[in-house]
């Protein structure tokens, strides 16, 4: 095509913020949708466990093995991003995530199902990609304020999604024809990529001098694959035994070597040098924190609201529909929170922002570690732990954006997923082994100290990601 006036502002370092409401509307749609698929699968849980008849404890990898896959390809999509287009990497992640959406719907077993949420992983690159597209046409305050929408729209998308799966799966007659709304959103979200969403500026697409460390995405993905499968498999064959310590040994000796190459090589698949700068690694940290009560958790809440306290002595054996009005009070708040972080960080700054919903949440959890008997107190408690989740959740992506070079802004933000969706993956596959192993007396279900220890552990990781960002703030100007 040859050039034109009209076309040369593309060109420039700082494209014009040409329909940037149509672009962050069609964005905000896409991240509605992943927080729609972020909030439709822990009400079903259970079911599905029920269905594929696997363990309370074990239906846990269904959230860690996302979790851990995404820790992999994240930063992959996001780089690729930076270097080729951000909507290019996009529709990728879209079309793979169509995929693993459809393989979990069909599967006939669990571990095919699991090959699906393994599959869905690039799902957590949406936001960094879409904050990337969103950064390179809107800066300062309007940034912020866009940015703050995608997250606004994700956070309502948990919520909606946690209502829809209930209703879906009622009116659809079981959990497959549930699952297939998340197949059809996914679709749709991947038509408005390849047709309404703009690609980011040509200097960043012409950055023809990267490459990508594939040796150093190789040896995070058997590491951490190799450290899952070990944890997994402590409830069927117990610490002792030689596959158990075989897989742990080898996936930490993996994960060292990964380290030294990762520090070593010129462009790292992981840049551990950036993470541990000393202005970075207390929020890369509280991220990671964060991470381990947002994500480490779902499963758990989930299995403990579907337990028959008959049988068990805790718990309330509600059903799909009833786990997420449980939610509901916790998840509107979120939404609110996430919407509201902006102007509550134009107050007291961002970093106070982010420490502020931290306390909420370790209040939230702490305060559940005891008032677990009834309903009301457990919905109660769970919203404390929304409007934090709600402010951190709002806040970190800011936050990091905000400090990304020039250029970079796709890569900052797949490092900060990376890190979160690492935490959260490890989080996720401890806990299954703490209510594989913590059980009532003669049963196979977990005990309510099990619980305990989960919530516990979510109060303490919200006190020190306070801390930690608290303390980043020293070393910043907010």
């Amino acid at each position: 095509m040859s050039a034109s006036p009209a076309a040369a502002p593309a060109r420039t370092d700082s494209p014009p913020p040409v329909r940037i409401g149509a672009v962050v509307g069609f964005l905000a749609f896409v991240e509605l949708t992943s927080g729609i698929f972020q909030g439709f699968l822990p009400p079903l849980l259970p079911a599905i466990a029920e269905l594929h008849g696997v363990s309370a404890g074990d239906i846990g990898l269904v959230t860690s093995l996302q979790l851990l896959a995404a820790a992999v390809c994240v930063p992959v999509l996001t780089k690729l991003g930076d270097m080729f287009g951000h909507r290019l990497m996009l529709r990728i992640a879209l079309g793979m995530t169509v995929v693993g959406a459809a393989l979990v719907a069909f599967a006939p077993s669990y571990e095919l199902l699991l090959l699906g949420r393994v599959l869905s992983g690039p799902q957590s690159a949406w936001l960094p990609l879409n904050i990337a597209i969103t950064r390179d046409r809107a800066e300062g305050e309007s940034g912020r304020r866009a940015i703050g929408l995608l997250v606004g729209c994700l956070t309502g998308g948990v919520t909606l999604g946690s209502l829809m799966s209930g209703f879906a799966e009622d009116l659809l007659g079981g959990v497959r024809p549930a699952l297939c709304l998340l197949v059809v959103l996914a679709a749709l979200s991947l038509v408005a990529a390849f047709f309404l969403v703009p690609e980011t500026s040509a200097r960043i697409r012409q950055r023809q001098g990267q490459r990508i460390d594939g040796v150093g995405f190789a040896g995070l993905a058997v590491a951490l694959l190799l450290l899952q499968y070990g944890l997994s498999q402590t409830s069927k064959q117990g610490w002792g035994s030689g596959t158990v310590l075989g897989c742990l040994c080898a996936g930490l000796v993996v994960l060292v070597a990964w380290g030294w190459w990762e520090l070593r090589t010129p462009e790292p698949a992981v840049d551990l040098r950036v993470i541990g700068h000393r202005s970075m690694w207390p929020v890369q940290v509280a991220a990671m924190l964060f991470a381990i009560a947002l994500f480490g958790s779902q499963s758990p809440n989930s299995t403990f609201l579907a337990t028959d306290s008959d049988v068990a002595g805790y718990g309330f054996g509600l059903d799909t529909m009833a786990i997420a009005l449980t939610g509901l009070a916790s998840q509107v708040a979120s939404v609110v929170a996430s919407s509201l972080h902006s102007r509550v960080a134009a107050r007291i700054g961002l970093h106070r922002t982010i420490a502020v919903g931290a306390f909420l949440l370790a209040a939230g959890y702490g305060l559940l570690c005891v008032l677990y008997g009834s309903r009301t107190s457990f919905a109660v408690t769970v919203t404390l732990v929304g409007l934090g989740v709600g402010l951190m959740s709002g806040g970190f992506p800011s936050l990091v954006a905000e400090r990304a070079p020039k250029g970079q802004t796709g890569i900052a933000a797949g490092i900060y997923n990376t890190v979160r969706t690492l935490a959260g993956g490890i989080a996720g596959g401890l806990f299954v082994v703490v209510l594989s192993n913590v059980l009532l007396a003669g049963s196979e279900l977990p005990s309510v100290n099990a619980y305990r220890l989960v919530w516990l552990t979510c109060a303490v990781s919200g006190l020190l990601a306070a801390a930690l960002i608290l303390f980043a703030r020293r070393r910043t100007d907010d």
